[in-house]
């Protein structure tokens, strides 16, 4: 066994979960999903508990069986084993061995502490759902990609100014909607329709700072504040989600969960469209704030770089980065003008500190809407 992985990565998981009762948990329900929309592609599992517990584990000699132990745990009407990729993770196998349960996770590659990150979830009333613990397994031997939330090469659309009916068609998981392709440019930003996507929710707590902070936690407070900036502008505002959801289903697929985004968009026929993430590397020292655009209107390089304007000198964070040509998901299929802004570097631990505060999440809303003004000429 590799003891000295065993012994930090074991140290790492036991972390979020002190603090918690020592109690007899139940296994109530296991699951997974391939997760394609992040710079290297993962599998997911969750893990529905009862109660909080304590984990451990430990990785096999040639790093291909990793075994995750929930301390005082039974299992309860669970399947005993997934079948999952074959190309990242192919199975869990779920044992109870004595007080508790073992997860075997076979991977076709070579797994190190780096290529797995297991977590805990609280109880969620509000939204009802139980404890849980997810287990992250990352695809082994690809590099990361730098655009990502759902790339995938595809031709631009037209930036014809023909109207477009409002219609939705099936496409046998998330349902398609269209705008009618009416969005304004220009006369301020009185009166326009701007809808605002706080990155990752519910079941995708995105990605994770080294002090723990999750970048979902970031994204949503921020959108709040720019829609309460941009509403004092005159502005309509709507949000694709107001509370830590996921948008279309938890654990959903990554394109279900991105259209579903887009879909709020298209159907309040936005005039703009602003995705808000925080970035993330393997190296701490990285930093800075970008924003990504995809040339599908003649205006998204236009609305990238005045928000970009106003968001790249904010304190404590690593300079600017620049406006980023990106062909990502959300912003391939949203019908009007969008923007992807990554406020800086979770990874970081100075960037991260400053995103944890009031302060800071108030300063980039209030910048965003100024680059916003900006764009539409107010």
């Amino acid at each position: 066994m590799r003891k000295l992985y065993l012994f930090f990565f074991a140290l790492l998981m036991l972390i979020p979960f002190m603090g918690f009762e020592a109690q007899a948990a139940t296994l109530q329900d296991a699951r997974w999903v391939t997760r394609n929309d992040a710079p290297i592609p993962y599998v997911r599992m969750v893990m529905d508990l009862s109660a909080p517990v304590k984990a451990s584990a430990s990785i096999s000699e040639d790093g291909k069986t990793t075994t995750v132990t929930l301390k005082n745990t039974k299992i309860g009407k669970v399947k005993s084993s997934m079948t999952m990729d074959s190309s990242i993770a192919s199975s869990a196998k779920l044992t109870q061995v004595g007080k508790n349960v073992n997860v075997t996770i076979k991977t076709p590659k070579a797994l190190d502490t780096d290529g797995i990150k297991v977590f805990s979830l609280k109880k969620d009333t509000v939204n009802n759902k139980p404890y849980r613990i997810v287990m992250d397994v990352q695809k082994q031997g690809v590099a990361p990609k730098s655009n990502y939330y759902g790339s995938k090469k595809t031709t631009a659309k037209s930036s014809s100014s023909s109207t477009k009916k409002t219609s939705s068609t099936s496409t046998g998981a998330a349902t398609t909607i269209s705008s009618n392709g009416n969005y304004k440019t220009s006369g301020g930003l009185a009166g326009k329709v701007i809808t605002l996507d706080p990155g990752h929710g519910g079941s995708d707590p995105g990605a994770i700072g080294p002090n723990g902070l999750q970048e979902k936690q970031v994204t949503l407070p921020i959108a709040k504040y720019l829609k309460a900036d941009l509403e004092a502008r005159g502005a309509k505002v709507y949000m694709t989600r107001t509370t830590d959801v996921d948008v279309y289903a938890p654990n959903a697929s990554g394109v279900d969960e991105l259209q579903a985004r887009v879909n709020v968009a298209n159907k309040y026929n936005s005039d703009a469209f602003v995705s808000i993430h925080i970035n993330a590397f393997s190296n701490p020292s990285v930093g800075g704030i970008a924003t990504y655009y995809y040339s599908k209107t003649g205006y998204d390089a236009k609305l990238a770089q005045r928000v970009q304007d106003q968001i790249m000198n904010e304190p404590k964070f690593n300079g600017d980065r620049g406006i980023q040509e990106g062909n990502l998901y959300v912003l391939r299929h949203s019908d009007m003008p969008a923007i992807l802004v990554e406020l800086g570097f979770i990874s970081n631990p100075t960037e991260e500190a400053a995103l944890n505060t009031t302060k800071t999440q108030q300063s980039f809303a209030a910048e965003i809407a100024a680059g916003l003004a900006s764009y539409f000429g107010g």
